[in-house]
């Protein structure tokens, strides 16, 4: 009978590890073995690797720290697959812990940012996906690392075309003047959360839209930091 229980819940994806789909676990979880094997970043700042450079305004302002907690590699490329195109929702507080695991160690010794805010979506893109999920990311961190998030900070004024479709150039300049902040950052410390961060292209336009409403510094947080990309 437990056999029976246990395929059952195989077939409906319940209670299996997602990367490996074989070992026993609790729901939105991995088994042991596929923990231990993520490819993990560094706990650093890991902006230096980016070529930004090139691409930058001489006024423009850069982000505080990049933090990525896992490298582009074929395990990660599959649950964030999973995540973004196969309508997995359920993966956000899985993703989510290791992003605040890694954030923990990032941040020793110094203080969180002020409050959260998550990359925007546009309303098409929403629908299409059926959920948004740099907000679903940045909700399970807010409640996990006690920092405030706030909703809807950043909008999308502008359609971009998929950014994972497109050269480096490309994506800077899709990027440029694509995101409003909404509220008022006066002073504060602002993080933003991505599942992906490559270029840098969507994390500069938001955090432009941020420090031109006075946030004092922007921090980029994201899940898996693409340096090769």
């Amino acid at each position: 009978m437990l056999a029976f229980f246990r395929s059952l819940a195989n077939a409906f994806e319940l209670g299996t590890c997602w990367s490996c789909g074989c070992a026993s676990v609790t729901a939105t979880a991995l088994c042991s073995y596929c923990d231990e094997a993520l490819p993990r970043w560094y706990p650093r700042c890991c902006q230096h690797l980016s070529d930004i450079e090139p691409h930058l305004t001489d006024d423009q302002k850069r982000c505080r720290y990049w933090y990525g907690a896992l490298r582009w590699e074929p395990q990660v490329q599959q649950l964030m697959t999973l995540f973004k195109f196969r309508n997995k929702a359920e993966l956000a507080p899985l993703l989510a812990t290791q992003l605040a695991a890694h954030l923990r160690l990032c941040y020793q010794g110094q203080p969180m940012p002020d409050c959260i805010v998550a990359v925007p979506m546009t309303q098409h893109a929403w629908r299409q996906r059926g959920f948004h999920q740099t907000a679903l990311l940045a909700r399970y961190l807010s409640a996990v690392l006690q920092v405030p998030y706030i909703a809807g900070g950043l909008r999308k004024i502008r359609s971009v075309p998929m950014q994972h479709m497109a050269s480096q150039s490309a994506r800077w300049e899709n990027s440029k003047r694509s995101q409003l902040a909404l509220h008022d950052f006066s002073g504060s410390t602002v993080a933003v959360v991505d599942d992906v961060l490559s270029t840098g292209a969507t994390m500069m336009a938001a955090a432009d839209a941020l420090y031109k409403k006075g946030a004092a510094a922007v921090d980029a947080w994201a899940v898996v930091y693409n340096q090769h990309d």
